[in-house]
């Protein structure tokens, strides 16, 4: 803690410079730094979704397209009608075109254009009996020194993908293209011994646009070893060259992957160039909300801090003026503007500090006096109630030979309430703890209400209620008995029909309820009001003043026992009776000991 201590010696101005750079200018730097960082971060991670995407829908799309191709050269390899027009050698030119005419009319070829993928289908065949058409044509030296055949021979593989420009095509007019990729097999599913060639050109401008829908602002390539096939960089390239693969720049790929035929030995590769992801640019290009951050984060807090400082530094300093005046023993108020903040207050504390010092000083004699005058009160309120509690103990050893002499002459109900009297006067002479179980409390009551019976005779009927939980809770000594007794004298005793008293002792929840009632007498409000605000301001004074303390010492004694958790509630209405309610907030020790220790003071 020494080296804390360090901080003290700095004047409120380099403090505030110290909160200003480690909690406003370095935290501002972090936390932009990590924005920064975390913006680019997702920025990149989403980039790469984005395009690991949209590879997955231009690999989709390719297989979708090419498989449609493949699934028509299957069919056409497998066509016997078709092969057996390719095969057979005609006599004349006659013949052939019947056959053809049948070919046609059994639409073999034709129908395989329904597919939307497929441009054009021509077979090449080496018998010389057939006359060139749309989709038949003679192998010739000048067709088997085309790139197509060149490939589909190098490649040695019954069918094959070749990827070429086809110059014929480039002067058509209309939704043509130059670039060419073809699917090429041999037909040889029934004769091996001729060399025929099925051709299937790919509709160029499907696959381009499927790319091309492809929406983002990164570049998107489909190539071969060679070309770049397939471009999302510009539209209606279908009679350009192919550009070649060297024009993609190695640093500028960002994702790469492949597609692999599934019935030739060949594989595209797709690669998707784009810039660094930089969040700082689009920033920068809002200079307004960049220059506003500035000054939101940096020239708002400088102002504050030096105004805040200033608002401090100047009284604090003024504070400590004064307080060296009053080493001095110079006491002189603040005459200025203090503020409503904590140095305000302080400054307002000084001047009521100088005011009133003297004045202080004074009041802690009065108080220390005041207090001892109010213990040696408590001591003889104490003493006095214990005094009224001891008088009954001369009277025993008569009540002791008064039951005898009853008992002898065959009076056994005078005999027993004399020996409950005595069991009161015996309990009340030896005190022992202050505090017992609920069940030996209300075999006092027991006694007590037996006694008064006696006297009652049939005017008094008394009930008890007690849950068998709270038999063994402790209380303190003689507390029911008290409100019983005030029950039998002052309402019992005061009326002539017959009368009960009834107590009940439950638990509910946390708290033990005690209830004691009566049909007696009973009181009006005006005195029902003033025993409420006896009670409500009970003080240890008013034991020595007040000529009936019973209900209030008990009062006083129940508080104490609960450290003033407790809730009394009193009602009473004229000839109806009184009902005495008390709610005590119980805590697991109240279940086997009292709150408080046995050497408490008896105020009953």
């Amino acid at each position: 803690m020494k080296k804390l201590d360090i901080i003290n010696n700095y004047s409120i101005r380099t403090k505030l410079l110290i909160i200003y750079l480690f909690c406003v200018l370095i935290p501002i730097i972090v936390t932009n730094s990590i924005v920064y960082i975390t913006i680019k971060n997702n920025g990149v991670r989403e980039q790469k979704t984005n395009m690991e995407h949209a590879v997955e829908r231009v690999k989709y799309d390719l297989g979708s397209v090419l498989d449609d191709c493949v699934l028509v050269s299957d069919h056409l390899h497998n066509d016997i009608t078709l092969n057996d027009f390719i095969t057979k050698r005609y006599g004349s030119l006659l013949d052939y075109y019947e056959s053809y005419n049948y070919l046609l009319q059994n639409n073999v070829i034709n129908y395989y254009y329904n597919s939307q993928h497929v441009y054009q289908v021509t077979i090449y065949t080496d018998n010389q009996t057939i006359s060139d058409s749309g989709n038949f044509i003679k192998l010739t030296p000048e067709i088997r020194q085309s790139e197509w055949y060149r490939q589909f021979h190098k490649n040695k593989e019954a069918m094959n993908i070749s990827v070429y420009y086809d110059n014929n095509r480039k002067n058509f007019e209309f939704n043509n293209t130059a670039r060419t990729i073809s699917i090429t097999r041999k037909l040889d599913n029934f004769d091996k011994s001729h060399e025929n060639i099925l051709k299937i050109d790919v509709d160029y401008n499907v696959i381009l646009n499927d790319i091309l829908n492809e929406k983002m602002d990164a570049n998107l390539y489909v190539c071969n070893k060679n070309y770049i096939l397939f471009s999302n960089k510009k539209s209606n390239v279908g009679k350009e060259m192919f550009d070649t693969i060297d024009s993609i720049e190695a640093k500028d790929i960002k994702f790469s992957d492949f597609f692999r035929f599934k019935v030739a030995n060949e594989t595209w590769d797709i690669i998707i160039t784009a810039d660094e992801v930089s969040p700082l640019s689009k920033i920068v290009e809002k200079k307004e909300i960049l220059f506003g951050l500035a000054i939101f984060n940096l020239l708002l807090p400088t102002i504050i801090i030096g105004l805040v400082s200033h608002s401090i530094g100047y009284r604090v300093t003024l504070l400590g003026i004064y307080l060296g005046k009053v080493e001095k023993e110079e006491f002189s108020t603040i005459e200025s503007n203090e503020g409503q903040d904590e140095i305000g207050k302080l400054i307002r504390s000084y001047n009521l500090m100088v005011l009133r010092i003297k004045e202080l000083i004074e009041v802690v004699f009065k108080r220390d006096a005041e207090k001892q005058r109010l213990e040696l009160a408590k001591k003889q309120a104490e003493l006095k109630a214990l005094q009224s509690q001891v008088n009954p103990h001369f009277m025993f050893n008569t009540l002791e030979s008064i039951r005898m002499r009853s008992l002898i002459k065959g009076e056994s109900e005078t005999a027993d309430i004399i020996e409950n009297l005595s069991v009161l006067l015996r309990k009340t002479i030896n005190w022992g703890e202050d505090h017992i179980t609920i069940e030996d409390e209300m075999t006092f009551v027991e006694n007590y209400l037996q006694i008064q019976k006696y006297r009652f005779g049939e005017k008094l009927s008394f009930s008890f209620y007690i849950m068998e939980e709270c038999k063994n809770i402790k209380i303190p000594k003689l507390s029911i008995v008290s409100f019983v007794e005030n029950a039998c004298v002052h309402g019992i005793e005061e009326v002539s029909h017959n009368a009960s008293v009834n107590v009940s002792i439950v638990r509910s929840d946390n708290s033990l309820i005690i209830e004691i009632s009566d049909t007696g007498s009973g009181m009006d409000k005006e005195q029902l009001d003033l025993l409420r605000n006896k009670l409500r301001n009970a003080e240890i004074d008013m034991l020595s003043n007040s000529k009936s303390t019973g209900v209030l010492n008990t009062y006083m004694r129940l508080q104490m026992y609960c450290n003033n958790n407790m809730k009394f509630e009193i009602d009473s209405k004229p000839r109806e009776g009184t009902d005495v309610t008390i709610q005590i907030y119980l805590d697991e020790s109240n279940f086997t000991n009292s709150l408080f220790k046995n050497n408490q003071n008896n105020d009953f």
